[in-house]
C-alpha cells in the first residue's frame, strides 16, 4: 500500500493513499505547530472553528450540511508527537462510486476549507460566544485527566521526567492560560497557523490523486506566507539519577507509572529492535510484565510498556495496592535487568513479534490509523510504509532486542497512592 505525496504550495504537502478496501474517503488536514509558548491558543483553535464557519454558522448548521452529505462524519483534533503540537480537521464521506449523485468528496474539500480559513467572525476576532464556550470546554477537559488515573498517571510522569522540556507542556494547554486568555492574540495565532504553519492533508481511499490534487487546489483559499520550520525534537541522551515522585489523593488504588529514556530516535535503526523489546516486556500477555507481575506475582491488576518514539521515551504502567509498591518497582526492574542479560525465551520473543504484526496489520483496516502512521512519518521526515515496518519487525534478531536493552535508562518513578490526610507531592533522588 504505497502512498503518494506531493508539494501542493508552500510548506502544503498531499499525501494520498489510493485504496478499494474503504466505501468511503477520509480527508485530513493536520498543522505543525511548535509545542511553544502559544501551546494553549494552539490547542483552543480547533475547537473554536468546529464551532461555525461562513455559510454555516452554527452547530445546527453544519448538522443539516453533514446529513445531506449521505451522513458524512467531521471532528477536529489537537495532537502532541514528540515536542509539536498537530492541529487536525477530518472529514470521511461515502465515495462517489456509490452515490448517485458526484461531487461529495469536492463538497467535503470545500467545506473544510471553511471551517479553516473562513470562520465566524466579530469585531475583528472570533466570535466571543464560541471562545468563551470553548475555553470553559476546554478548561473541563484539562481537569477531567485526573478522573482517568492511568491516563492522568502517564502524563504527570512525563511531566517530572521532562521538567524545562517542551515536552512537558499538556497537549490540550494550561487551564491558568486558559482563564487568562487574550481573544485578540487567540485570532493573531490562528492566522499564524494556517498562514505559516507546515500543512500535511491526508486523503485515503478509492481516489485518484491527480484528481484529488485538482480539488485540493481548487478549494483551499489562503494566503500562505513563509512557512516555519518545525525545531527538531530533543532527545536527551545522557544517564541521569533515577528520581522519585510521590504524589497522594483519594484512590482506592496506587498507579506506578516508571519513565525511561530509551536513547534511541524513531529515525534510528534500533527503533526496529525497541519496538520488539517494549512488546516482550509489557506488550500484551506474552510479556515478561504480564507473566512475572500480573501473573506469578499477582501484584498487579495490569501491567504494560509503552513507547513514546517521538521523544524516545518508555513508560510502563502498572496499577498494585500501596503496599506492594517497592516489591513491584523491585520485579519490574528485574525483567529489565533480565533482558540485558539476554535472559529472553523464544517463546516471548516468537509472541512479541506475531503481536507486533498483528496490531501493525488491523491498523491497515482503519483510514485513520493509516493517517496517524503516515503523519508519524511526516514527523520523523521517514519514508518507511507500514509493509515495510512490518518486514523490517520481523527480520529483527534476539542480539539486537539485547543490544538495545543495555540502552534504556530509568529516569523517574511515579506514583500515584491513596492519602491519609491532605493534597501531598513528594520528590527525592534514588
Amino acid at each position: 500500500m504505497r502512498i503518494e505525496n506531493m508539494d501542493i504550495d508552500k510548506g502544503v504537502k498531499l499525501w494520498v493513499l489510493p485504496t478499494n478496501k474503504f466505501k468511503t474517503v477520509t480527508i485530513s488536514f493536520c498543522f505543525h505547530r511548535d509545542l511553544d509558548e502559544d501551546y494553549t491558543y494552539n490547542a483552543l483553535i480547533p475547537a473554536v472553528l468546529k464551532r461555525g464557519c461562513e455559510g454555516f454558522e452554527t452547530l445546527k448548521d453544519i448538522e443539516r450540511h453533514l446529513e445531506s452529505l449521505y451522513g458524512a462524519l467531521f471532528d477536529v483534533g489537537v495532537q502532541k508527537k514528540g515536542e509539536r503540537q498537530i492541529l487536525r480537521f477530518s472529514m470521511e464521506v461515502v465515495n462517489d462510486d456509490y452515490l448517485a449523485e458526484q461531487g461529495i468528496l469536492a463538497q467535503a474539500f470545500y467545506f473544510l476549507n471553511c471551517v479553516i480559513n473562513r470562520p465566524v467572525l466579530e469585531g475583528g476576532g472570533f466570535k466571543k460566544s464560541y471562545v468563551a464556550q470553548e475555553k470553559e470546554n476546554m478548561k473541563n477537559r484539562i481537569k477531567s485527566l485526573v478522573n482517568d488515573k492511568i491516563q492522568y498517571s502517564l502524563e504527570r510522569c512525563a511531566q517530572e521526567m521532562c521538567k524545562g522540556e517542551k515536552y512537558s507542556r499538556y497537549v490540550f494547554g494550561d487551564v491558568k492560560e486558559l482563564e487568562n486568555l487574550d481573544d485578540a492574540r487567540l485570532y493573531n495565532v490562528y492566522l499564524d497557523v494556517v498562514q505559516t504553519s507546515p500543512l500535511d492533508v491526508f486523503v485515503v481511499g478509492d481516489v485518484d490523486p491527480a484528481k484529488v490534487r485538482l480539488l485540493l487546489e481548487r478549494s483551499f483559499s489562503v494566503e500562505r506566507k513563509q512557512v516555519k520550520t518545525i525545531p527538531k525534537t530533543t532527545y536527551k541522551k545522557l544517564q541521569v539519577v533515577p528520581k522519585t515522585v510521590t504524589e497522594e489523593m483519594d484512590v482506592n488504588q496506587g498507579k506506578l507509572t516508571m519513565g525511561f529514556r530509551t536513547n534511541i530516535s524513531a529515525a534510528d535503526k534500533e527503533y526496529f529492535p525497541l519496538l520488539v523489546y517494549s512488546s516482550i516486556l509489557g506488550g500484551g500477555p506474552h510479556s515478561k510484565l504480564f507473566i512475572n507481575v500480573r501473573e506469578k506475582a499477582s501484584l498487579a491488576y495490569y501491567a504494560f510498556a509503552r513507547l513514546e518514539k517521538f521523544k524516545g521515551l518508555m513508560f510502563v504502567g502498572a496499577g498494585i495496592d500501596v503496599d506492594k509498591y517497592q516489591q513491584t518497582v523491585d520485579i519490574i526492574m528485574e525483567q529489565l535487568n533480565a533482558m540485558a542479560r539476554g535472559q529472553i525465551t523464544q517463546q516471548e520473543f516468537e509472541g512479541a513479534i506475531n503481536a507486533l504484526v498483528t496490531s501493525l496489520k488491523g491498523s491497515m483496516d482503519q483510514p485513520s490509523q493509516l493517517i496517524d502512521y503516515y503523519l508519524g512519518n511526516s514527523v520523523m521526515d521517514s519514508d518507511v510504509t507500514l509493509e515495510e515496518l512490518i518486514e523490517k519487525i520481523k527480520g529483527v534478531t534476539m542480539d539486537q532486542v539485547v543490544e538495545v536493552s543495555n540502552k534504556v535508562k530509568l529516569d523517574t518513578i511515579y506514583f500515584l497512592r491513596n492519602r491519609k490526610r491532605g493534597y501531598v507531592v513528594h520528590e527525592k533522588g534514588n
